[in-house]
Formats: C-alpha cells, sequence, structure tokens
C-alpha cells in the first residue's frame, strides 16, 4: 500500500513538482491551494502525511493540521522559508518533528515522506547547529540535509557543547 500524502501549498507549480516527484517515489498525491481546498480533500482522501506550507492566504499550515487531524490521525511536514521561535514552538506543540526550510531539494522532502524521522536520528546527528531567524536564533538539527526541530525536552546524547553560530553568506 503506498503512502497517501496530501500537499498544501499556495505556490501551485512547486506543489505539482513536489506531487510529480512523490508520485515517482510510489506515493499517492493530492495537492490543495489552500486550507480550505485540503480539509475537503482530506475527508475523503484521508492522507497519512500532510506536507504544510506556513504561510497559505487563508490560514496557517497549523489551522490545517488542527483541522484535519480532528478529521482522522497523520502525521505533518511543516515547510518555511521564515523560520521564528513561534514557528517552532508551534511545531513542538503539535508533535511536528520536521521542518523543512524553503528553499529545499526534492529527493530531501522524498527521504522525510517515504523514512520519516527516526527518533534515534536525532541524537545521533552532531553537529546541532544555530539558524538565524530574524532576531531571534533557535535550534535546528540537519537531518539527511533537511533542517529539522531540535527537540528540547530531550537531553542531546553526549554533547554538552553550546551551538554554533551559522554564519549567513552574503
Amino acid at each position: 500500500m503506498s503512502k497517501k500524502v496530501l500537499i498544501v501549498d499556495d505556490e501551485e507549480i512547486l506543489a505539482g513538482n513536489f506531487q510529480t516527484y512523490l508520485e515517482m517515489l510510489g506515493c499517492e498525491v493530492r495537492t490543495a491551494a489552500s486550507g480550505a481546498i485540503a480539509q475537503q480533500l482530506a475527508v475523503e482522501f484521508r492522507p497519512d502525511l500532510l506536507v504544510l506550507d506556513y504561510r497559505l492566504p487563508d490560514m496557517t499550515g497549523f489551522d490545517v493540521f488542527d483541522a484535519i487531524r480532528g478529521l482522522h490521525s497523520c502525521e505533518a511536514v511543516l515547510m518555511t522559508a521564515h523560520p521564528s521561535i513561534e514557528v517552532c514552538n508551534r511545531a513542538i506543540e503539535r508533535n511536528i518533528d520536521i521542518i523543512l526550510l524553503k528553499p529545499f531539494p526534492l529527493h530531501e522532502l522524498g527521504s522525510v515522506v517515504l523514512h520519516g524521522l527516526p527518533s534515534a536520528a536525532m541524537h545521533e546527528q552532531e553537529p546541532v547547529e544555530r539558524r538565524r531567524g530574524g532576531e531571534v536564533s533557535f535550534p535546528l538539527r540537519l537531518y539527511d540535509g533537511a533542517w529539522v526541530l531540535s527537540d528540547r525536552r530531550r537531553p542531546l546524547a553526549s554533547s554538552d557543547e553550546p551551538f554554533k553560530q551559522v554564519k549567513k553568506s552574503s
């Protein structure tokens, strides 16, 4: 049985590219350009995984996740080009462990959709780095090339080093 994925992104060309790629990997995929359309699709499609853009024209990706999760159980991956501490905290509250920082290569999305994030990977990956989001910095962890939230509820495995600063190249 193939994994059912609902991609919610108002950038329709990008969503179409994601759909084509994931279908090549054997997933059954639908796309929605708004939260309202995503909720309608989810009723019949019943996705296993939501791939949500944070900023949508009618609501946030979190609003979509909350509404669809109320209908049936599913997991979510968040995509954003504008990470912030608020976005990270809201993801943690909903047990969304993976945030893909736009732009990202298609293979990263494929890896996350097909394999998810093994819980052990959160503790085995080094180094932990900090990414800057405006004036606020927050911990993210590199997983197979994709940025994911560092789980602050669990201690880091054998590392008491402070986070390194990642300098943005100009």
